[in-house]
């Protein structure tokens, strides 16, 4: 319970933001790139869930991945719809004005696509259901980080400084993944 209140906190500050009149010059674009930001970071935090296991030897680490990767699904499925109904104002033209202006969007929208079906089979029924399938589908979270970097390297256009951060803390994640699956 605790963790989902804490979740919601970045979508608390962001209505209090809106509510307040603190979005600033361009509120679109603050809140469409606030919900990515948040949702990259639950994503991250998702990932981070198998190290911390390893690393502290305390099994309940893992109780907190699903709900994480939810989360990050919710704010990430936010982010895109913010971005069509309140960036773009659901002008059909302006979206694909900007998908094939901007090479992110569809790396965004792939990463978007590839998290439906782990939304989808996150629940102990699917599990059961795909049996050993299931772990291999949710192998998919991988892909989906890179391209979510990649998607933030693109969009950063001058100050790579987030992106280099989100990038050093993908590398350590999955390093330690890969020390921990050869030992």
């Amino acid at each position: 319970m605790v963790v989902h209140l804490a979740l919601l906190l970045p979508l608390g500050w962001l209505l209090y933001l809106g509510f307040t009149g603190q979005l600033g010059t361009d509120p679109a674009q603050r809140v469409v790139r606030h919900l990515g930001f948040s949702g990259a970071c639950i994503l991250w935090l998702c990932l981070a869930m198998t190290p911390l296991r390893r690393l502290t030897g305390e099994p309940g680490w893992i109780g907190f991945r699903r709900a994480l990767g939810l989360w990050a699904f919710a704010y990430l499925s936010l982010h895109l719809l913010a971005f069509v109904v309140v960036w773009a104002g659901l002008d059909l033209a302006i979206i694909l004005e900007e998908l094939t202006k901007r090479p992110y969007m569809y790396v965004g929208l792939v990463g978007w696509l590839l998290m439906v079906p782990l939304a989808v089979t996150s629940t102990r029924s699917a599990r059961r259901r795909l049996g050993r399938r299931w772990q291999q589908l949710h192998r998919l979270i991988y892909p989906v980080a890179l391209l979510g970097l990649l998607h933030m390297i693109w969009l950063a256009k001058l100050d790579y400084l987030q992106p280099a951060l989100f990038g050093v803390a993908l590398l350590l994640l999955l390093v330690s993944r890969r020390l921990a699956i050869t030992k």
